[in-house]
């Protein structure tokens, strides 16, 4: 009997002790679903963040506005050029009206220079072997060389020669049916390169200085000569086509 007793006590503490023990699982479980619960609605949270838009930052507005704006100018400086290379007949025809009127611009200076006698040029020295003062009030700026009364200022030679080339060189100097304007252009352009030889040799050997304004009028010269020239020795002696 004692055994008995023993053992259903023993059987008792254990159903107590398994009583115990038993509600520690269910609080574990309410532990790890009240996480997930936490991290569920944290990544929610997440999600509905990341899916509202962020704000647009007014510089970036702005930038994009002056990139919009740099187009539309862009796209109406290509459409204006193209107009204006159909209208003039070609790239050549083109950049000898627009060499032209460069060096008649640069002339025009050189004349105003010398009828107003002014003693100093835009960003050219006065000293040294740049001098442009000491090359347009030598004796070698007039035609022909040396102060006799008749002589023509070399610079007022000069804006006649472009005062031409402008004239004989737009679309409507191109495209002119008469043979003398085409011939009068080569000839004229001819004439104008052999002055140029002469001037520079005078700077270089006579004057011993360099007028800054006046080699770009040589510089024009020669790019007016070879496109003149070229375009003779492609096509001839001829009008250019008109507009298509």
């Amino acid at each position: 009997m004692a055994t008995r007793q023993t053992s259903s006590k023993s059987a008792k503490g254990r159903t107590t002790s398994r009583s115990r023990t038993a509600p520690a699982p269910a609080r574990t479980a309410g532990t790890r679903s009240g996480s997930a619960s936490r991290q569920s609605a944290g990544s929610a949270q997440g999600k509905r963040g990341a899916a509202a838009p962020a704000p647009a930052r007014p510089g970036r507005l702005g930038l994009a506005a002056v990139w919009l704006a740099v187009a539309a100018v862009g796209r109406v400086v290509t459409a204006a050029w193209q107009s204006t290379v159909r209208w003039a007949g070609g790239g050549l025809l083109l950049s000898t009206l627009i060499v032209s009127v460069l060096g008649f611009a640069d002339s025009s200076y050189l004349v105003y220079q010398h009828f107003t006698q002014s003693t100093g040029f835009v960003g050219c020295s006065e000293h040294g072997g740049i001098n442009c003062v000491a090359v347009t009030t030598s004796a070698w700026s007039y035609l022909p060389a040396g102060p006799v009364s008749w002589s023509v200022p070399v610079s007022v030679a000069g804006l006649a020669f472009f005062a031409f080339m402008v004239a004989v060189n737009t679309p409507w100097g191109w495209r002119a049916p008469w043979p003398a304007v085409h011939w009068a252009r080569l000839i004229s352009v001819c004439v104008g390169i052999a002055m140029v030889l002469y001037l520079v040799w005078a700077e270089l050997f006579r004057i011993d200085a360099i007028c800054l304004y006046c080699t770009g009028v040589h510089i024009l010269t020669f790019i007016l000569f070879a496109l003149i020239v070229g375009k003779v020795a492609f096509s001839g002696v001829k009008p250019a086509p008109g507009r298509r």
